[in-house]
């Protein structure tokens, strides 16, 4: 073979052990994840080659990671941080990378920070510390887990509690309000109880003796009295007699309270019947009628419900239509919430469903929440007696049930209350 020759294939073997040699290194620099790209020359131009090693989606999941992810040597020395650390402490990267873990643990938080660095270098730990940078305070929760022996390092994954310690505050603050306004809850009924005896006895024995002189001076002094005084003398009577009426509408109110849950198992009929007994002059006066089907059996108060009952049918007598027999209808219907479509029942509940219907004056519909306001009225003293505290207790009895209570009329015609008391 001749010279030149020899030469050039001793020249080509050289140049493909270098390939060779190169092409070992890439190998192993992919094995060990030291590159992503490579390139491959041709005979006229190099070709770009890109990979994703085997740590190359992990290494991109910590960066795009919504939590601080860090690891240290041994010694506390910062070797890697994530974006989302040096942000979390608005530090630029080179200001974090190099640092000591140490440096950005607040004072209060250093010794217990070294505890569960010292007890991860054995395996792993986790605790609640704070952070601080430019005297800025951040609540973090740390994972800290040892990478040995692979590396010798401890990977901390950082959770940021801003946001869980402003919500805890929040949560703090309002149950310290809600207890603040029970005590004010208590001291009101405390005093709303003393009331009660204050107007069942001091209030009522005044009023007593006034109505107990009046009614002698029209017994005995009627003649010695100008028609004048007379008539002073009437309106005085009616006065305490009104006086007296809103004393024991007022007590009414008050004893209606949600402390009092004695609920027994009672059919309305028995309570509709015994407040037909104790109505019975009142209705024969008036002429009424009162039509009624089977009623539900349910869980109640049950003298509550007999003043609910006794206070929805005077509602209906007082304002009774002048041209009409009071025609008073009382009906009940067992089912669920979403079969009575209202948006204020649970769907799912069961209700019994108590209606009363009058045909008397009526209301116009405007007015359907306005009538349960205390102390509201929407007629003069001088069309119809009453205080405006009926309907009021007949509402506060049915939210003590848990129910609710709607009211439909129409002006002339007649009212309706339907009133919704969840069976369980």
């Amino acid at each position: 073979m001749k010279e030149a020759e020899m030469q050039a294939l001793l020249g080509k073997i050289r140049e493909l052990e270098g390939r060779l040699e190169e092409s070992e290194q890439l190998v192993d620099a992919i094995k060990t994840g030291e590159v992503d790209a490579f390139a491959i020359r041709g005979e006229h131009s190099s070709e770009i080659y890109t990979l994703q090693t085997g740590d190359y989606a992990y290494r991109v999941l910590i960066e795009k990671f919504g939590e601080g992810a860090v690891n240290v040597t041994e010694d506390g020395l910062i070797v890697y941080t994530n974006v989302y650390f040096s942000e979390l402490l608005k530090l630029p990267y080179e200001k974090v990378i190099g640092s000591f873990i140490a440096d950005f643990v607040h004072p209060d938080s250093q010794a217990a920070f070294k505890k569960l660095f010292t007890e991860a270098l054995k395996g792993k730990s986790k605790g609640e510390i704070n952070l601080c940078v430019h005297e800025a305070i951040i609540p973090v929760y740390v994972s800290l887990t040892s990478l040995q022996p692979k590396l010798p390092t401890v990977g901390i994954v950082i959770t940021d509690f801003t946001e869980k310690k402003k919500n805890e505050e929040i949560i703090l603050n309002y149950q310290a309000d809600l207890e603040r306004k029970n005590l004010a809850l208590e001291k009101s009924n405390t005093e709303l109880a003393s009331f009660a005896y204050i107007a069942s006895h001091d209030l009522q024995e005044p009023l007593r003796k006034i109505k107990s002189f009046s009614n002698r001076i029209v017994e005995r002094e009627a003649e010695k009295l100008s028609e004048n005084g007379k008539d002073y003398l009437g309106r005085m009577q009616n006065a305490v007699i009104r006086m007296q009426t809103l004393i024991e509408d007022i007590l009414a109110y008050s004893r209606t309270n949600t402390s009092e849950k004695a609920l027994e198992r009672i059919d309305l009929n028995r309570i509709l019947e015994e407040v037909k007994d104790e109505m019975k002059e009142e209705l024969y006066t008036k002429k009424a009628v009162i039509e009624s089907d089977k009623l539900c059996e349910i869980d109640l108060i049950p003298f509550q419900f007999r003043q609910l009952l006794h206070n929805l049918i005077s509602n209906a007598l007082k304002f009774a239509h002048p041209d009409r027999v009071p025609h008073i209808v009382i009906t009940s219907k067992m089912g669920t919430g979403a079969s009575f479509g209202i948006e204020a029942l649970f769907k799912n509940v069961q209700y019994c469903n108590l209606s009363v219907q009058d045909n008397g004056i009526g209301f116009e519909q405007q007015y359907s929440e306005k009538i349960f306001e205390i102390f509201q009225r929407l007629h003069g003293k001088s069309d119809y007696k009453g205080t405006g505290i009926g309907l009021a207790i007949v509402k506060r009895i049915v939210e003590n049930h848990n129910g609710i209570i709607k009211a439909s009329g129409e002006f002339g015609k007649g009212a309706r209350f339907d009133i919704f008391i969840p069976v369980n």
